[in-house]
């Protein structure tokens, strides 16, 4: 149960599910009536022998007459193919529609006669005796392409039939001349099928005169097309895999997931999670909140019992906040990297990687910290002052007073605090024309790495799990700071400075059975919450076997 519901989780929940299990549902409906609409459905019903054999003719003695002798022959290498053609769609067919026209081959049998049974209408039926054309070996292909002259209508093939039924008679019909043309295939050219009509052909054939002691031949080909999206399908029932059975199948899957998951308590699902009752309130960093809000939804659905907000207020308003609450009082803060703040508890959770980064414009990749002090500075305005960098002027966008990540990256890069606010688009001074430099604030990290990504020239910082969204459309670019980027593996020894530690803090140390207890407890060692934060870009204080990581003491 734990994995059906952590499979709901990672499809959205309930309401894109529902939505999903609705659209499987209608791919089919969708696929037939508007998609390939037009549908022209075949099937080979009867492919065999007449069953007309020479015991058939005679008492079993051998026949004295040539003319039954000969008929003896011919009827016992003749077959017989029924082919069941109709419209499966939702549309009429018309002659038009067709890129190509349905056609039948036979192998090397000859076509002796043909006729049209089960049409709707004795209009309908004439009409398809009408569009019958007969093409010979010479003159049809597999795909029926004509080369050749032998080429003839109905009529003209019965007419053919009954000259050679009447020599076996003993008529006065005169000899067949050399190389008269024999039929191999039969098309069916400007074709109408209204809705839901359908017919029968049904087609003599005959085996050639330079097979006469071998295997009947059994081979039936049927080609042709619909222009645009339509189809010509065979009905023969063989494919086990089709759009309506995989797209139901998918249905019924998620939909028992769906039942058994909401069906089942919550509460009753994993046994490993130490659940409490009450009501929780988080508060703090907007880099972490996200990660933080999905680990409270996890909770919340073990543990039906507990009810837990999530506010992104900022890290030092947050941890202010837990500073003046009562004692006791279910608040928790959480911040990037630790705060100096006295008579509160805190308590590691994970590492969280800053990077630095600029608008793709830029045509940089790495930086000495020294040039960014120079940058924040106003010391460099232009980024042409910069081996290799484009001729823009420099636009900063950082962060208001109360963010966790400002305060990180004055105290870890620039040693210093950033200059004073003097632009609110992030492209002109605007707010102090005398300021030595473009800059202006955004609230969130999301919005920095996006108002970087939009403005030529621009440079900013912000998480990395928010710099890596941005970056996969190309518009920015994660600067590498003295030649360092971070390596959780190598630890600080790598020399990146801009990365911390997120701290949860509460008023004080959390009695264990309470809501705030378990729930913080949960946070930092669960493997559900392990699992979200590596999935959000962090590197969890505590590793799966409850081991503290060693680089987390370092901050």
């Amino acid at each position: 149960m734990q994995v059906l519901r952590s499979a709901l989780d990672f499809l959205g929940g309930p309401g894109p599910v529902l939505l999903a299990i609705g659209l499987l549902f209608a791919t089919p409906v969708i696929d037939r009536l508007f998609v390939r609409r037009k549908r022209l459905g075949f099937r080979v019903l009867y492919n065999s022998k007449i069953g007309l054999g020479p015991e058939r003719l005679h008492d079993g003695t051998e026949p004295n007459s040539p003319q039954l002798r000969e008929l003896v022959r011919v009827l016992d290498r003749m077959s017989i193919v029924v082919v069941r053609v109709r419209n499966t769609g939702s549309y009429d067919i018309d002659a038009e529609d067709f890129d190509k026209p349905l056609t039948f081959t036979f192998g090397d049998r000859v076509v002796w006669n043909a006729r049209v049974s089960e049409a709707g209408s004795e209009e309908m039926k004439a009409e398809i005796r009408r569009s019958l054309q007969f093409f010979g070996s010479d003159s049809g292909s597999g795909a029926g392409a004509e080369v050749g002259p032998a080429k003839a209508s109905l009529p003209t093939v019965r007419e053919r039939m009954a000259q050679r039924v009447a020599r076996w008679g003993g008529l006065a019909v005169p000899v067949e001349p050399p190389g008269e043309p024999v039929w191999h295939g039969v098309r069916l050219e400007k074709l109408v099928l209204r809705r839901k009509q359908k017919f029968k052909l049904l087609v003599v054939l005959r085996e050639p005169d330079t097979n006469r002691d071998g295997e009947l031949g059994k081979d039936v080909k049927v080609v042709g097309s619909l222009g645009g999206t339509g189809i010509v399908h065979d009905e023969r029932p063989e494919r086990l895999v089709t759009l309506s059975r995989l797209t139901g199948g998918l249905a019924a899957l998620l939909a028992a997931v769906l039942v058994l998951v909401l069906a089942w308590p919550p509460g009753s699902t994993d046994a490993t999670v130490a659940c409490a009752t009450g009501k929780v309130r988080v508060e703090g960093s907007s880099v972490f909140m996200p990660t933080m809000a999905a680990i409270a939804e996890q909770y919340e659905r073990a543990c039906p019992g507990a009810e837990i907000t999530t506010t992104a207020t900022g890290s030092i308003q947050g941890v202010r906040e837990v500073a003046g609450g009562k004692e006791g009082e279910a608040v928790v803060a959480l911040s990037d990297g630790k705060q100096e703040v006295r008579g509160v508890f805190a308590q590691q959770v994970a590492i969280v990687v800053y990077h630095v980064v600029v608008h793709s414009s830029v045509g940089l990749d790495a930086i000495t910290v020294e040039q960014l002090r120079g940058i924040y500075a106003g010391a460099y305005t232009d980024w042409s002052q910069l081996r290799g960098g484009a001729s823009l002027p420099i636009r900063i966008v950082g962060r208001g007073g109360e963010s966790g990540t400002r305060e990180l990256f004055e105290r870890r890069v620039l040693g210093g605090s950033e200059s004073a606010l003097s632009s609110n688009d992030c492209r002109v001074k605007d707010r102090a024309p005398e300021a030595p430099v473009i800059r202006c604030e955004r609230d969130e990290n999301a919005d920095v790495v996006r108002e970087v990504g939009a403005v030529e020239g621009a440079i900013g910082y912000a998480d990395a799990p928010s710099v890596a969204e941005a970056r996969k459309t190309n518009a920015l670019t994660a600067l590498a700071l003295d030649g360092k980027v971070f390596d959780a593996a190598a630890g600080v020894e790598a020399g990146y400075p801009f990365w911390t530690v997120e701290y949860l803090y509460t008023r004080s140390e959390p009695a264990g059975e309470s809501l705030v207890g378990r729930f913080v407890g949960y946070v930092r060692e669960h493997d559900g919450a392990r699992v979200r934060m590596k999935d959000a870009g962090y590197l969890p204080c505590l590793s799966a076997d409850r081991v503290p990581v060693d680089l987390c003491n370092l901050r």
